[in-house]
């Protein structure tokens, strides 16, 4: 008899808290907003491209584009500039953008060229091969900025630019050096 009171009174001790057995399907739905959410934060870190000013046709106050934008990456470069090509290549050209602009007031059209160097240092290095021969620098405009002689260079960021008359018989009235240096103060407002 001892042995029959033991074995109705042992009871297994009971867990501490009950246990459940998840559903396939609540499984399921804990890994899908799992994978959802490291999804939606990744896209969160990712930044989008910062939009081309250019390839949207600037709007310029007093100036218009009147030529098509013509860009020229590292393999066609030199159907652009024969011979000066390879002094941007070292200062990490990647993209030329060209393009022809007027002005309201006198007709005069100039053109515009915007290098992408990809770095400042780039940008900062090619305008210091062109800019160390007389000239002068032009305080508030862009990054650093020089002119002589009818051209205008700067550099803003990446980007080095170059503005001066356009040589095509079309351009019956050149621009004076303040139209180019305007031109170049609302240029590096787009960048």
């Amino acid at each position: 008899m001892p042995l029959a009171f033991l074995k109705k009174s042992f009871k297994p001790p009971l867990p501490s808290f009950p246990r459940r057995r998840e559903s396939s399907a609540f499984k399921f739905r804990r890994t899908s907003i799992c994978v959802g959410a490291i999804v939606f934060l990744s896209l969160l870190s990712c930044s989008l491209p910062k939009p081309n000013p250019l390839l949207e046709g600037p709007k310029l106050k007093s100036f218009e584009q009147v030529g098509p934008l013509t860009v020229y990456n590292r393999n066609n470069l030199f159907d652009y500039m024969n011979g000066e090509a390879e002094a941007y290549l070292p200062f990490g050209f990647r993209l030329l953008y060209v393009s022809i602009f007027s002005t309201e007031k006198t007709d005069s059209r100039m053109v515009l060229e915007i290098y992408d160097m990809s770095t400042p240092q780039g940008a900062g290095g090619i305008l210091k091969k062109y800019s160390s021969e007389g000239g002068a620098s032009l305080p508030g405009t862009g990054d650093a900025a020089w002119s002589d002689k009818g051209i205008v260079l700067l550099r803003q960021g990446n980007y080095f630019m170059r503005i001066f008359p356009d040589p095509s018989p079309e351009n019956e009235v050149k621009p004076t050096t303040q139209e180019m240096i305007d031109l170049a103060r609302q240029i590096v407002l787009l960048f």
